[in-house]
């Protein structure tokens, strides 16, 4: 970077010029280069597959001779009639004078059925199979390529056939130099022939015009036995398989010198170097040229660029060239006038409100921070227009911004003190008025609320609104920004929640909001960590006093808080939406010590309290399948406790769930009956089997009569609708004794037996046996 800033203006653009055009000669360069290397080398593989074509049409072309030439000999009379005399000699000396005639390396004449009975060759001649002299006396000849003692050799077969004569004459002609050098001649390359011993050992050179190195000879063997181009460092080669045994007995190996080929390329490149370098050169010259006449008003044009973007309004520099500079001078010359006008613009749309054109909640938020960092003290009043969001919905959005431009002027005449004034969002205004004492504050802030809610004039008609008006005083209630905002939309929630002129907030809030937020955060951890507990209370048959079934207690022991109580946590976790993590969990767990005790002798059914919420999630019924699936009792021993005021909140979603529940053959069980709003009428058309009195009927039932009535009637009411009857918060033994004598089936309660965790089952169980002819009805009067 400080070589390139050394250089200057004229320097750079120099050095860009010369760069720019280097670069685009060395990108056409090397696509040249690439190019004719590319040609180049097509060529030397057009070369290879001309001279494939050749050497395939000169071997057949020989083929063509030689077995003219051998059709003249079958055909002569002598040699006829030396094979017809038998005479080994005879047969012998005409197989050698003929077999040279036509020029053939060797010769061998079998008999008809294919046995040897002469041959010019020292060693046996490979065995020629039935199948070949079939083909030949189909086709009047056969032809193979073949590998004999590590040489290519031609194999000509054709019949001999006369009155009273039959016998086959195999010929041999040498794939051999002259051969080599005529296909060379013809094909302008170096030619190679190739072959093997016997068919498993590699192919070795036997004739070539070219001088075979051991790094060639190396090539030629590492090559794959399908591979018919090879490149190479020294040659462009073209492997021809001759004959049709897999892997070829015999090859052709064509060589194109990659030197010679590639001279042209070399030659052109030379060319191309000089080239590049002569526009170089020019480059230069012409860069020298342009830098000297644009460089002093570019330079020029650079400061006044540079004094823009400090921020200062320089005055705009005297062009001599004209044309596009003068263009770019007035150009920036605008810009910056634009920019003023933009930057003004954007400075006054960040901190006002384009519809009232009062400060927005960015000035607002800064302005308070000032206020905290200097130590001040003042009054924010908050007003939120209640039914702004109706009035743009029914009256529409341009009437609604009418009304909030009204508001605002009634603000800023009623709020003249105000250090600030702004609309922070939707019908939200704020104000930092100077702080009063309580009193003077209380009647200011009435007085505001009264002007706000009088009758407004918006297009002629009298309109009225509805105002929530909160205080806070600061830095008593809020230090900074951000417990500014958040106690601020805490001490709305209370004001919607408390309707009042205004509402002061109140210590303790935030911290309350915090405690949630944190039970929320931790409350997914104890569901995925197995944070929470499970404790369970018995319900025990009333009439034989047996342990029936156990009621599911989820707790939770907050390591920091302490105790939670299920209250709490449930109504955060339906607020948080983790209501169907945690049942499904709870079900899990519930499963996982139900069988635990089953293992341990314990026979004991479980119940299972849902949430309102959970009636309406999907996969309730399908995950209480899955979690009992494999249940060692019938699914009717698996009851859900479900509120009245849970199947009032959706009747027709929760009817449906608990169909789909009592299909699946689990008990239902409406829990705290008494409590809620459900009609007679409604509960007959549930799909439930069992009713639960909520226990502040029970807890004083051996005192009140009328507790003693409402829950008598409720048995009697939920027999006759056929449903049994549970009853919870039992204390003592006079409520026990009613409830045996009423009829009521089950009955749970502190009397009976505390909560108890699920490891103490067994051992609760055998004492609630011990106490079964306490707990028992002794003269049993009502039969379930």
């Amino acid at each position: 970077m400080g070589l390139v800033s050394r250089l200057g203006f004229r320097g750079r653009l120099i050095a860009a010029m010369i760069s720019l055009v280097a670069l685009v000669s060395l990108v056409i360069v090397a696509l040249l280069m690439v190019y004719l290397f590319e040609d180049e080398k097509s060529r030397a593989l057009e070369q290879l597959a001309i001279g494939e074509r050749l050497t395939n049409e000169v071997i057949d072309r020989r083929t063509d001779l030689e077995l003219s030439r051998l059709s003249v000999v079958v055909q002569d009379f002598g040699f006829r009639s030396a094979i017809a005399s038998r005479d080994p000699a005879t047969i012998d000396s005409a197989l050698e004078n003929h077999s040279g005639r036509v020029g053939a390396d060797f010769a061998l004449l079998l008999d008809s059925q294919g046995e040897p009975l002469a041959s010019t060759l020292q060693n046996p001649f490979p065995a020629v199979s039935q199948e070949q002299l079939t083909s030949t006396r189909r086709n009047g000849f056969t032809r193979s390529l073949r590998a004999i003692d590590g040489r290519g050799y031609e194999i000509l077969i054709i019949p001999i056939e006369a009155p009273g004569l039959r016998a086959w004459l195999v010929s041999g002609f040498a794939l051999d130099q002259s051969l080599a050098e005529v296909i060379a001649r013809l094909s302008g390359t170096s030619v190679i022939f190739r072959a093997r011993s016997n068919q498993n050992d590699s192919l070795n050179s036997f004739a070539a015009t070219t001088s075979i190195d051991a790094k060639l000879e190396q090539e030629l063997a590492g090559a794959s036995a399908n591979a018919n181009f090879i490149e190479s460092a020294g040659y462009f080669t073209r492997i021809i398989n001759l004959g049709e045994s897999d892997p070829a007995a015999v090859q052709a190996v064509l060589l194109i010198s990659r030197d010679a080929t590639l001279q042209n390329y070399y030659q052109r490149a030379v060319e191309i170097a000089l080239l590049v370098t002569a526009i170089l050169i020019f480059a230069i010259l012409l860069a020298l040229v342009i830098a000297r006449n644009l460089g002093r008003p570019v330079l020029q044009l650079a400061s006044y660029a540079r004094a823009i973007g400090e921020g200062t309004t320089p005055e705009a520099p005297a062009i001599r060239a004209g044309g596009e500079l003068t263009q770019l001078r007035n150009a920036l010359r605008d810009m910056l006038s634009g920019l003023r006008e933009r930057e003004a613009q954007i400075r006054y749309a960040a901190t006002h409100d384009d519809v009232t054109g009062l400060k927005n909640r960015n000035a607002l938020m800064q302005k308070a921070a000032e206020l905290f960092d200097n130590r001040g003290r003042a009054t924010l009043v908050g007003i939120r227009l209640n039914d702004l969001s109706d009035i743009n919905d029914t009256l529409g959005l341009e009437f609604g911004d009418k009304v909030l431009i009204g508001i605002a002027k009634r603000l800023q005449q009623e709020l003249q003190d105000a250090r600030i004034l702004a609309r922070t969002g939707g019908g939200e205004f704020l104000a930092l008025i100077p702080s009063l004492p309580p009193e003077a504050c209380d009647q200011r802030v009435r007085a505001l609320h009264d002007v706000i809610e009088s009758p407004l004039q918006v297009d002629q008609t009298p309109f009225s609104l509805r105002v929530t008006i909160v205080t806070m005083e600061l830095p008593e209630d809020a230090a900074d920004t951000d417990a500014l905002r958040r106690r601020l939309n805490l001490t709305f929630e209370q004001a919607e929640a408390h309707p009042e002129p205004f509402t002061r907030y109140q210590p303790g809030q935030d911290e309350s909001h915090l405690r949630e937020l944190k039970l929320i955060t931790d409350l997914h951890a104890a569901i995925m960590g197995d944070g929470l507990h499970m404790n369970y209370q018995p319900k025990l048959n009333s009439q034989s006093g047996e342990l029936v079934q156990v009621e599911a207690l989820v707790r939770w022991i907050h390591p920091e808080l302490g105790f939670i109580s299920p209250e709490e946590f449930i109504f955060l976790a339906e607020q948080s939406g983790q209501i169907h993590d945690l049942t499904a969990h709870i079900l899990q767990r519930v499963a996982s010590d139900a069988r635990r005790w089953h293992e341990q002798g314990v026979d004991a059914g479980v119940a299972i309290n849902l949430s309102a919420m959970d009636l309406t999630w999907p996969a309730l019924t399908r995950h209480i399948a899955e979690t009992f699936h494999d249940w060692h009792h019938d699914l009717e021993r698996v009851t859900l406790e479900v509120t009245e005021s849970a199947l009032m909140e959706d009747p027709e979603e929760a009817m449906a769930t608990l169909n789909q529940l009592r299909a699946l053959g689990v008990t239902l069980s409406v829990d705290d009956f008494g409590t809620g709003y459900s009609s007679l009428s409604q509960l007959r058309k549930l799909p439930v089997q069992e009713l639960k009195i909520d226990k502040s009927f029970v807890l004083k039932l051996d005192s009140e009569p009328q507790d003693q009535l409402i829950v008598r009637s409720t048995i009697d009411m939920a027999h006759g609708l056929g449903l049994k009857v549970v009853a919870e918060g039992i204390e003592n033994l006079e409520a026990w004794q009613l409830l045996q004598h009423w009829g009521c089936n089950l009955g749970q309660g502190f009397y009976l037996s505390r909560p108890i965790a699920p490891e103490d089952l067994p051992e609760t169980a055998l004492s609630l046996a011990a106490r079964k002819g306490e707990l028992s009805r002794p003269n049993p009067e009502y039969s379930e």
